[in-house]
């Protein structure tokens, strides 16, 4: 099975400048609107504090679109199921011998990484993110560059 597509904005392996500008003019068209995400009802008090942390701290990253509040909503919810799990547990340490309490615990947990890898939540995706961007940065202000694409 092969690895999960990337963006690309976050790509790091080869790819055309022509390519790579299809590609995003694409995704950006699928994300959907480049606003902020607004939680959907339904969900408990602390699961919108959840969402709405995830939200403003991917908010400098412009990654979110209207599209996403499925991923958040998940993500957020698997977030407050699993502290509450773990609470419970912390209440009271023999449910961690209990298999339905583990098993519960392990799909949240489960949710939460998938939902961390969706929404590049890892200090690993966010350095990519952080590093694509100030590449860009620097590509944006390089007066050679700009030179070079006027070229074109």
């Amino acid at each position: 099975m092969g690895r999960p597509a990337k963006s690309v904005a976050v790509k790091s392996g080869a790819i055309s400048s022509e390519d790579a500008a299809t590609r995003l003019a694409i995704e950006n068209k699928l994300r959907g609107a480049a606003v902020k995400p607004q939680p959907p009802e339904g969900l408990t008090d602390g699961q919108r504090e959840i969402f709405n942390f995830i939200v403003d701290g991917l908010a400098a990253s412009d990654i979110l679109g209207s599209l996403d509040v499925f991923v958040l909503e998940s993500t957020a919810v698997a977030i407050d199921r699993l502290r509450a799990i773990n609470s419970m547990i912390d209440a009271k340490p023999e449910l961690m011998l209990n298999t339905a309490t583990q098993n519960s615990r392990a799909k949240y947990q489960s949710d939460l990484w998938r939902g961390c890898n969706e929404l590049c939540l890892s200090p690993q995706a966010r350095a990519k993110i952080g590093g694509m961007a100030a590449q860009k940065q620097k590509e944006s202000m390089d007066p050679l560059l700009e030179a070079l694409k006027d070229d074109d």
